[in-house]
């Protein structure tokens, strides 16, 4: 059991159980989580009684499983993850194989997803045609099953910008940068706020 004493125990802290739930060094709503090839049943009933906790917050609704980086199944139902049957369907099977042909215990990066991407996606083909009214709908949508994801508040900042609304451009460009500071996404709403020169000014 990890202690305070020192700064050892903190080195043999594992990050399956130290990360918060929908939180993580690696990003918000990604687990990793430790899976023992000598228990699998046991890491997969451990893996599924964590993500109840993220289901319950309701934003997300489905699971992706990752190793190193790379995808290893395809997105799969957050619903039937947690199903009481989930240990007889075909990922654990695959989750299995991948473990029995790795050496020792293995790290997979357990992460939770939502729509708002195809809100986000929908929202963009509507800026494209010229529908401010739909676009801005979308991107609400999207941002209401995602309140901190950078890209959702930059679309919505884009869009209350080609509206003419600087105010509210500005608020959403600002919570972008925040939440993504050094990144591509944050860099763009650093770029698209300099170019608002006052409270109704659109550049």
């Amino acid at each position: 059991m990890a202690t305070k004493k020192g700064g050892r125990s903190a080195a043999k802290k594992s990050p399956a159980h130290k990360a918060p739930a929908g939180t993580s060094k690696e990003g918000p709503g990604i687990l990793p989580f430790e899976i023992d090839p000598k228990k699998v049943e046991a890491s997969l009933n451990k893996l599924r009684d964590q993500l109840v906790g993220w289901a319950k917050k309701g934003r997300y609704t489905k699971v992706r499983f990752k190793f190193r980086g790379k995808q290893l199944l395809p997105d799969i139902p957050l619903a039937a993850v947690l199903a009481v049957e989930g240990a007889t369907f075909y990922w654990t099977g695959l989750l299995r194989a991948l473990v029995f042909n790795l050496a020792g215990r293995t790290i997979i990066d357990v992460e939770l997803v939502n729509d708002s991407e195809k809100q986000i996606a929908r929202g963009k083909e509507a800026l494209l045609s010229g529908d401010l009214d739909e676009a801005l709908r979308a991107f609400q949508a999207a941002f209401d099953m995602d309140h901190d994801n950078a890209v959702v508040h930059l679309n919505l900042g884009i869009a209350w910008k080609l509206k003419g609304d600087a105010g509210q451009a500005r608020s959403a460009l600002e919570r972008a940068r925040a939440l993504d500071p050094k990144g591509p996404t944050g860099g763009e709403a650093d770029r698209l706020l300099m170019t608002l020169k006052g409270p109704g000014a659109v550049a």
